[in-house]
This record gives C-alpha cells, sequence and structure tokens, in this order.
C-alpha cells in the first residue's frame, strides 16, 4: 500500500503534540524502539514531538496503546496521548466514538462527541495519595502532593503561575523530577494555582520529555482530585494550561475518586511518512534497525 517510509500522523491535545503510528501489523516490531523515538522525537531535525504512541492490537479491548517519552522511555500511559490515540483510532477505523483501550496503566475507555474526546480513567484510590508532604528547597512551596494517576505526579499549589519564568519553572521542575531519593522512579511536577472552586491554572514539567509542556492531561487529572480531596474545587473543574482548557470531573467517596473523566481537545494535523533521515543519527541505521535493511522496511509496509 506504502511506496516507502513509516506511514504517522501528527496530534496534538492542547499542545501536547504526538507522533502516533499504526502498528497493527507489526511494521514496527524489529524496530530498536527507544533509539528510534528519541530520533524521530527531535526538533528541528526530524519531525519533532513530546511523545510516540503506537496503537497496537488487543486481546481484551478494542486496541492497545503504547506511549513513548521523547527521551525513548517508555510510559505507563498519558491523557493528553489517550485523547490523540483515541481520535486516531477513530479515523483508521479501528475504533467507533465508543471505545476501551489497553495501556500499561489499565484499560480505559474514551468518546468521541462534538467537544472533543472524553476519556474515563481507572479509580483512584485514595489511599495510594501522599498528601501535605514537606519539602525543604527554594523552591515556590515547602509542602508537595503526590499521586499515581496512570503515573506518578506531584502537586504543588503556588501564586502567579503563568508569571514564573520559563526557566525558573524548568529549574525547580527538573530539581524535583531527578530527586531520587524522594521519587526513585522519577515524577511529573505540577505547579497549580487555585482560582475558584471551578478553575484551576496549572503547568507542568513532564518526566520523559524532560521539558515543560504546553498541557499534562494526567497532571492536571491529578491535580483536579487532589484540589478536591484537600477542600479547594469541587468535582467538577476546568483547568487552564498553557495550550487550551481541560476538563476533570469525578465523584469522591470515601475510598476513592471514581467516574474520573478528563476532556479536551484532540487535533489531527498531518499525515506522512517518516523517511531514514527522520530516525538517522551520525551512528549508522544499523543502530536502529538493527540490520534491517531498507527494502525490508519498505516490504513490510507494502502489506500493511
Amino acid at each position: 500500500m506504502f511506496d516507502r517510509g513509516v506511514p504517522f500522523t501528527k496530534m496534538n491535545g492542547c499542545g501536547n503534540d504526538f507522533i502516533v503510528v499504526d502498528n497493527r501489523d507489526g511494521l514496527l516490531n524489529e524496530v530498536a524502539l527507544s533509539a528510534f523515538v528519541q530520533n524521530v522525537c527531535r526538533r528541528g531535525t526530524s519531525i519533532g514531538a513530546d511523545g510516540f504512541m503506537l496503537l497496537e492490537n488487543s486481546s481484551i479491548a478494542d486496541f492497545k496503546m503504547r506511549y513513548f517519552n521523547a527521551d525513548g522511555s517508555e510510559g505507563e500511559m498519558c491523557g493528553n496521548g489517550a485523547r490523540c490515540m483515541s481520535r486516531f483510532a477513530y479515523h483508521i477505523g479501528a475504533a467507533k466514538t465508543k471505545m476501551s483501550f489497553e495501556t500499561m496503566a489499565g484499560i480505559y475507555q474514551a468518546e468521541l462527541n462534538q467537544n472533543g474526546v472524553k476519556v474515563k480513567f481507572p479509580d483512584v484510590q485514595l489511599q495510594a495519595l501522599k498528601l501535605n508532604q514537606p519539602y525543604e528547597w527554594d523552591g515556590p512551596s515547602g509542602v508537595y502532593h503526590y499521586g499515581v494517576v496512570g503515573v506518578p505526579h506531584t502537586v504543588w499549589f503556588v501564586k502567579n503561575v503563568f508569571a514564573i519564568a520559563d526557566d525558573q519553572l524548568r529549574e525547580w521542575g527538573r530539581m524535583v523530577r531527578n530527586d531520587q531519593q524522594q521519587f526513585p522512579n522519577g515524577t511529573n511536577v505540577n505547579f497549580v494555582e487555585l482560582i475558584d472552586r471551578q478553575t484551576l491554572r496549572i503547568r507542568t514539567y513532564e518526566r520523559g520529555v524532560e521539558a515543560e509542556t504546553y498541557a499534562c492531561g494526567s497532571g492536571s487529572t491529578a491535580a483536579a482530585i487532589i484540589a478536591g480531596i484537600l477542600g479547594h474545587v469541587d468535582t467538577s473543574v476546568n483547568l487552564l494550561t498553557r495550550g487550551g482548557p481541560l476538563q476533570i470531573s469525578y465523584h469522591l467517596t470515601d475510598d476513592a475518586a471514581e467516574s474520573v473523566y478528563l476532556e479536551g481537545n484532540s487535533k489531527l494535523v498531518a499525515e506522512g511518512h517518516l523517511l531514514p533521515d527522520a530516525w538517522t543519527t551520525n551512528k549508522t541505521q544499523d543502530d536502529i534497525f538493527k540490520g534491517l535493511e531498507w527494502g525490508e522496511i519498505n516490504e513490510r509496509s507494502n502489506h500493511s
């Protein structure tokens, strides 16, 4: 079907951008994915993205979502990525408007609507959250809150979050993300400003991207749940990110945040083919493709 190259779609959710590939026919099964992802996610010299996703077959859901950070590490899931993957699945006929999909963090459900894509998260157990944790540093708050909402997140409540200088936020985010004593597996770092009972502003330094992104869906969800547990906001909240608004809603019980939904936009930006210069570096192409010849990639594409 394809003359050459690796077919891809470029997408973004609130400015959090991704390269998405349909891998149901195993097109990239022989590829050393970590190096491949690092190279194609480079901005300036390749397509560039915050993350890379594969849509694959699943025996327990409509499809499987595999998510990779820009540094080549495979992540458990990604909230904004989940919305983009859901729209991509519908776009290529892998799912209908209502769907379920498999991730390393569990099974998620999603629904396309006129406002974008609405993703349902698994319940968040309250006993697993760590609230009001003291932290000695020169950052904007001496207390953080921690929880795993798909991936690990810290939440720091601050004032005038959009006024924080970019380099300052990167410095704080990098410091916390790399604190191996407190966070041996790393963590995403969310700086959150309380506006009113229905509104939060948020900026996120993302683990794996190793930079601030325009938005983080799972981080916004974690912030909304933690702010609600602490009594700062209602259980239906608008999150104002640098890339646009997200809506989070949930129901609190004594044990968990249930019926957790994340809703926001999902944009199909471009479609095309990744060519060898997109993934090659000064090293040989064989370092990534383990000796797989370009002609074999063409042949695999032709049968996809």
